[in-house]
């Protein structure tokens, strides 16, 4: 039964060869009812500061999500979020309203995307070239409102690592200057292992092939990186291989022993925003 079991999995996931979002990455329909309720009243924002909105990104419509003042992004430093392997950007609504806090109610302006076939984004995302026409497409927004390299920081939440990547070494209309790796993905191996439970390689089912040691080589920014020693869907033993090859203007670790792939709810929100705006402001 359990060979039988494996041949159906394996024979569905093959015809959805090359489709990043059906075959690796889950997505859903979301609500985006951004709202304070759920939040802890440490990260309430003001909601008139909410702004949903949605841009072109090849054929399909990418929605996205901007906490702060549209009027001051040509002024302020701006948090761009790129968020991990979950349904929508509804389950980073909590880390948006800490992002919105962090060195002060509102000191930062915070954007974050769903990608192609994510939350209400349609289409799917069939690879490098999908993400990064979605990056370019938010990052496009933030560049008409005159926000600079030097006021730009990229933080990438595990998924986020692969569009982060690209961006980092050459790829972003905003050049990155500062760029927080979290319990980063590594390679396709990994998560299509991670994704199926089977000890596959991701050749099977994608053509998308990322190398993000030599993204890291070639970036020259300052970079920091978290992750936790007990992380079972991004294994630290293959982040640090990449994220050390980063030969960049600065280089930070925050290794945690015992965390998981949930870092910022094992170590507290208090030691991962301590961590965060040093590096911020480094």
């Amino acid at each position: 039964m359990r060979i039988l079991l494996t041949l159906l999995i394996t024979s569905i996931l093959l015809q959805s060869c090359t489709d990043v979002s059906a075959a690796l990455f889950a997505g859903g329909n979301g609500t985006y009812d951004f709202k304070n309720e759920p939040l802890d009243i440490q990260y309430h924002v003001d909601e008139t500061k909410i702004h949903l909105m949605d841009f072109q990104s090849d054929n399909d419509t990418v929605y996205a999500l901007y906490v702060g003042d549209l009027a001051q992004i040509a002024t302020d430093t701006i948090i761009f979020y790129l968020h991990g392997n979950a349904s929508s950007m509804d389950m980073f609504w909590e880390t948006a309203g800490l992002f919105a806090n962090l060195g002060g109610s509102h000191h930062f302006g915070f954007m974050m995307y769903d990608y192609r076939g994510f939350g209400w984004s349609t289409g799917r995302s069939t690879g490098a070239e999908s993400m990064a026409a979605d990056y370019d497409a938010v990052l496009s927004f933030l560049q008409a409102q005159g926000l600079t390299s030097d006021r730009m920081v990229v933080v990438a939440n595990s998924l986020g690592s692969l569009p982060a990547g690209p961006a980092a070494a050459g790829g972003s209309r905003i050049p990155v200057q500062k760029l927080i790796m979290e319990v980063p993905q590594s390679t396709a191996n990994v998560i299509m292992q991670n994704a199926t439970g089977l000890s596959l390689p991701a050749s099977m089912i994608t053509s998308y092939n990322f190398d993000i040691g030599q993204n890291m080589e070639d970036y020259t920014g300052e970079l920091l990186w978290m992750h936790g020693t007990e992380d079972a869907v991004a294994p630290i033993e293959t982040a640090e291989s990449v994220m050390q090859k980063h030969q960049g203007a600065y280089y930070q670790e925050a290794v945690y022993e015992g965390a998981g792939h949930g870092l910022r709810w094992d170590i507290g929100d208090e030691e991962w925003s301590k961590v965060v705006l040093d590096f911020i402001r480094h």
